[in-house]
């Protein structure tokens, strides 16, 4: 699965009851596209006037580029909570997965049987697994008023509501001639980002057409996604 911010806050929510006691306050979430590694938990360090320095603005970044199990993306999360909880409660550890996170993490795994690791990098064999491992995704495929030999293609969240938003914003900006929307589950695709931000990726038409052979054509019917006839 590759996850989205409503997935990694509602696991947040039950994972922050079920194992920290509900302690942690809300946290801002952010995807990334980052192929390193698979999450960080981040917080901006600024100086007080009498020169304490203090840390605020924390943000929770899971990596959205790789399509991963479940279980996984899960671990993830809780592997950023910790550091997270490591932090809020301001307890003293001397390495970012020192004994206190060791500690935290071996209970976590012994009390709830997951598989969390100090490393949440990314290995060579989930990378090799996450590209070739078949996977549905919706694809746009957008078409420039002046071609030159190249299309844009962005993969974008499976939400009938960021679909139909990010069509109806992109075929407003100039030099957009029209998009195309597919369902397919061509490895291919894998390797792009999931987002519904506006950006999309340069890629040659005759590269991109051939992967999308077998796809399904999706077409807006007002508020839904239907198969185009």
């Amino acid at each position: 699965m590759r996850p989205t911010v409503e997935y990694i806050e509602k696991r947040f929510d039950e994972f922050n009851r079920m194992i920290f006691g509900g302690h942690l306050p809300p946290i801002s979430v952010r995807l990334s596209d980052a192929g390193s590694y698979l999450g960080q938990f981040v917080s901006k360090a600024r100086t007080l006037p009498d020169g304490t320095c203090v840390h605020d603005g924390c943000e929770l970044r899971i990596s959205a580029r790789m399509d991963l199990p479940q279980n996984t993306v899960d671990d993830t999360i809780i592997h950023e909570m910790i550091h997270y909880f490591i932090h809020y409660n301001r307890l003293p550890e001397r390495a970012p997965h020192g004994p206190i996170f060791r500690s935290i993490m071996n209970g976590i795994n012994a009390s709830y049987g997951r598989n969390i690791t100090v490393s949440h990098r990314c290995t060579p064999a989930q990378r090799s697994e996450a590209i070739s491992r078949p996977a549905w995704h919706v694809i746009a495929v957008l078409h420039f008023r002046n071609p030159a030999g190249k299309i844009g293609v962005k993969v974008l969240p499976r939400t009938v509501q960021k679909v139909i938003m990010y069509h109806s914003r992109v075929s407003a900006v100039p030099g957009i001639d029209h998009i195309e929307l597919y369902l397919h589950n061509d490895p291919y695709f894998n390797r792009y980002p999931v987002s519904s931000a506006l950006h999309y990726h340069e890629v040659l038409s005759d590269e991109i057409m051939k992967h999308l052979d077998g796809a399904r054509r999706l077409a807006i019917n007002g508020s839904m996604l239907v198969y185009a006839r």
